[in-house]
């Protein structure tokens, strides 16, 4: 009965929505390093748009690593009002690898060369390949934690956890420092701008991303 009152007593997540409006168009250019080294770069950009009628976001997530050998342009149309996801594609070094359609309940996932595959939600979901943009979204709150469920190709349905864990200056600019798990444990900390809201950063205890280097080889038009 104890146990039963604890579980009861603990704080749940927080119900969390996107709020789209949150987000402005534009691009930025960050570096990836391990332990500190810079080895490749992810340019971002998010541009207003409409789609069959529908205000959204089309954004393209483009990183590359090592030279190029490895390559991955991720591109993303979502609801502009909720970031709620309509399509996703993704490329590999140049080449097709997977497309996802979202349609109500019903998402698509269409791979080359491999059947298409049909899921069912049970309610709404975000894409879980677009992490920070999502995050910077919410109506994020000192020491406040959120529950977001997603849907990414590879692992299915899952659910991010985030945890507001304080504020720091990233670049003069006020962020939140939000600590985001998947569901498999590793926690990711985002830095997150307060005003406007953006995507500044990411820190793991290998990897990192940081605004800044050059991305004129993956910037586009």
């Amino acid at each position: 009965m104890l146990a039963l009152m604890l579980i009861a007593a603990m704080p749940m997540p927080e119900a969390a929505v996107p709020d789209g409006s949150r987000l402005r168009e534009g691009s930025a250019c960050y570096a990836l390093t391990r332990e500190g080294k810079p080895i490749g770069q992810t340019w971002q950009r998010v541009r207003a748009a409409t789609d069959g009628g529908t205000p959204v976001w089309d954004i393209i997530v483009h990183q590359r690593v090592g030279d190029g050998r490895f390559d991955m342009r991720d591109h993303f149309v979502v609801r502009r009002s909720d970031l709620r996801p309509l399509r996703m594609d993704s490329r590999r070094n140049g080449v097709e690898h997977v497309r996802v359609r979202y349609n109500g309940a019903s998402i698509q996932v269409t791979r080359p060369d491999h059947a298409d595959t049909q899921v069912l939600a049970p309610g709404a979901v975000w894409d879980g390949n677009l992490w920070g943009l999502t995050f910077a979204a919410l109506p994020l709150a000192e020491g406040q934690t959120y529950a977001l469920p997603f849907f990414q190709y590879d692992k299915g349905l899952g659910r991010f956890t985030l945890k507001v864990v304080g504020s720091a200056k990233v670049d003069a600019q006020d962020a939140w420092l939000v600590d985001a798990d998947a569901g498999n444990g590793r926690i990711v900390r985002y830095l997150i701008g307060k005003n406007p809201a953006a995507e500044l950063g990411t820190e793991t205890p290998m990897f990192g991303q940081r605004l800044g280097g050059d991305c004129s080889a993956l910037a586009e038009p």
